[in-house]
Formats: structure tokens, sequence, C-alpha cells
């Protein structure tokens, strides 16, 4: 019976984290109670299945012999969850996320990226998070608005493969490009929007050999070294410019899109071409699809804690979350799309593993094609005017009416 009970899934997920720190005795020498590595899984287990409260994560281990095993209590009240969310140590969610993100690239050590010749895409961008009025003590932004912000940077492996890497949570009113020197630290090609268009920044990239492609504002002044013409039907401008605070040459392409609005980017990957860029640029759209995915699937804007501190961890929780179903799946279902996996992971999380890839490799019946659609009998509609007062009136009545 136990060996079944290692194998369920959400066991199976949580063996992914990194034990080194999580199980040192001096991280915990103060909270025998409930240590950092129960604490951690249990906020993971609430973010996966979107338990919306401490009494609801709570009372989720207090129903369930399994999850108690795997965090090594019986129960645990939302009292003390709340406040150990509060003095967890955010540093250690940093480092474990960043080990994640080397288990990442131990299975994604192939990879080239979307287009071999551009490499590996690290994009960089931030999303608002609205808070609650509670919160307008410290996070406001107007009269009416309170939230933060999550300045983050993802690695664009392949093109069904994305990874969290890096993050830098701020109050709302902090710029994006006051950021972006806390994202950038690694050997790839950075893709961001306007934002971030800021000389002394861009200064600061080129002394560092940092590559980027940026897209810059139209006030953005620079001088052009030489012309070329266009050999791509959406570009209008092709040149060699320089920012004038330094000596690299860069790569100016303005380009319009289907609906007419004009990109100008700014690049010093001067190798490639002018297809190669505008297509890069567009795989900028990763960044937002994942921030609509954890806004979506993991509620990164359900809060559970009114301090700032707990915030920030509940923000590295949900991202560690994704980096855990995203390593899983690599490893079991790297065909499947993140989301179909986690909902899977969601049905199955309480039974043996083979249950979960017995159902994501069972043979699915062939479709027969697109079928000639009969002609649609009209339903008879039952009111019930036995158990209501029923006056039946279609919309197609006020439309009429004008």
């Amino acid at each position: 019976m136990g060996s079944i009970d290692q194998n369920l899934v959400f066991r199976q997920i949580l063996s992914l984290l990194p034990a080194t720190r999580l199980a040192c005795p001096l991280m915990n020498y103060d909270e025998k109670k409930l240590p950092d590595s129960a604490l951690v899984k249990a906020f993971i287990l609430g973010i996966l299945f979107q338990w919306g409260s401490h009494r609801d994560i709570s009372e989720n281990i207090r129903a369930r012999k399994s999850i108690q095993r795997e965090l090594g209590l019986a129960s645990i009240s939302h009292s003390q969850l709340s406040r150990r969310l509060f003095d967890l140590d955010t540093n250690l969610l940093v480092d474990l996320l960043g080990q994640l993100a080397q288990a990442f690239w131990i299975l994604q050590r192939h990879a080239v990226g979307i287009n071999s010749l551009v490499g590996i895409l690290r994009i960089i961008d931030g999303t608002y998070v609205k808070l609650p009025d509670s919160a307008s003590c410290w996070t406001a932004i107007s009269k009416v608005s309170s939230g933060i912000k999550l300045h983050l940077r993802i690695v664009v492996a392949s093109a069904d493969s994305v990874f969290p890497e890096k993050m830098v949570a701020s109050t709302g009113n902090v710029a994006d490009s006051d950021a972006v020197n806390h994202l950038i630290d690694e050997d790839a090609l950075y893709v961001m929007d306007r934002g971030y268009a800021h000389k002394t920044k861009m200064g600061g990239w080129l002394a560092r050999n940092s590559q980027f492609l940026v897209r810059i504002r139209k006030t953005f002044r620079f001088e052009t070294l030489r012309a070329y013409s266009p050999t791509h039907p959406a570009v209008c401008r092709n040149e060699l410019v320089s920012i004038q605070t330094r000596p690299e040459i860069l790569r100016y392409i303005e380009f319009k899109d289907e609906e007419g609005t004009t990109f100008r980017l700014l690049t010093n990957r001067l190798d490639l071409s002018e297809e190669d860029i505008l297509e890069t640029y567009k795989n900028r759209w990763y960044i937002e699809l994942f921030f609509k995915w954890i806004k979506q699937h993991l509620k990164v804007d359900h809060i559970y804690s009114q301090s700032p501190k707990g915030i920030w961890n509940q923000m590295y929780l949900t991202l560690i979350t994704f980096a855990l179903i995203e390593l899983m799946r690599l490893i079991h279902q790297p065909k499947k799309s993140a989301w179909d996996f986690l909902r899977q992971v969601r049905v199955y999380s309480f039974l043996p593993i083979s249950r979960l890839l017995a159902n994501c490799n069972r043979r699915l019946r062939k479709s027969k094609g697109r079928q000639k659609v009969p002609e649609r009998i009209p339903i008879e509609i039952k009111y019930g005017e036995d158990v209501a007062i029923v006056d039946p009136i279609a919309k197609e009545h006020f439309l009429k009416k004008g």
C-alpha cells in the first residue's frame, strides 16, 4: 500500500522539488510544527487545485491521509498557514525557482529555440495583478485601483515549451525599465517591448555584450549610418544606426502589421534577416500567453495574504507550481499541451500515475470529418406552468420594436 501511495500523481509532482534547502534543519529550527518543506508543498497544492483560502487548504489537508503523509503532519490551522506564509524566506523560493530552471534545461539540453539561426529566446515583460482595496495603503496606483506588477523573464526553448526563469515583483507604480536589469543575466537574445527601450539601459546591455531585440518609441533618437532597400513587403525601413551614446552599430527595422500599426525595432543582432527579426519579435506574444495562462488556470490574482511579503511569496509559489507541472509534462507527456496536461493532472492527482499515463496515451477514435448538418427541428420548450407563472417573450420581439 505504501508503494502505491508513493506513486500518486500529486506526490510524483512534489518529488520534483529540490530537497537541498527545503530539508535543511537550520531552515526549520523554530518551526517544528510546520516546517518550510510542508508549508511550500501545502501552498503548491492549494494553487494547483485552486483551493481558495487558508481554511480550504487546512480542511483539504485534514481530509486526505495521502496529503498528511506527504507533508508529515495530520492537520494545521488556517491561522498557522497565514502566519507562516508571511514568515517564509522569499530567497528560499527564488532559489527553488532557479533550481527548477536548471532541471528544465537538463530536459531541454538539445533545444535550439523556435528558429535555430536565431537561437534561444528570452522574453521580458511585466503584467499587472489587481489587488483588493485592503491593499490600497501601499499599492495604490489611482483613486480606484491598487495592484502589483510581476516583471518576468521566460525562456522559449521550442514552439511548445516555455518556462519562467526569473521574476522580480514590485508595486504597481514601478516602471518596467526599472526592473529590466534584474532580469538580464544569461547569454541569449532578449526580446522586449517599448517600455524597456531607454538609451541608458541599452548602453548597459551593449557594454555587457547582451543580445537584444527591443521595440522603440517614435520619439527615440538615433543616427542613421547606412540605409538599405527593404526586401520584405511589410518592412518600410532597414538601416544600420547608432544610438550616439555608444560606438556599437545597431540594426533598425520599421514595419507595419496587417492592421497598419507601425513597429520600430532595434537590435544588435546584425546577422538576422528582415524576416527573422519580424518573426522573432512576433514571438514576444509567448509571454502574453503565459501571463494569460497563469491568471486563468492558476488564479495568480486570487490573493491568499494581505501582507506584502506574503503576496510576493505567493507569486513565487505560483511560478514554482507552473514549473513543476511543466517538468512533469516534459518527463511523461511532452506532446500534450500545458493546459491539457494540467487538466488531466487535476483529475488523476490522487490516483497512481499509471492511471494518468494510461488516460493520456489512450487511443482516440478517428474523426469521420465534417458531417452534413441535418435540418434543425424546432424544440418544444416546456415552461412548467404548473409550478411557475410564465408569459413567454423572445428577444426578437424587442428587436422588431426597434
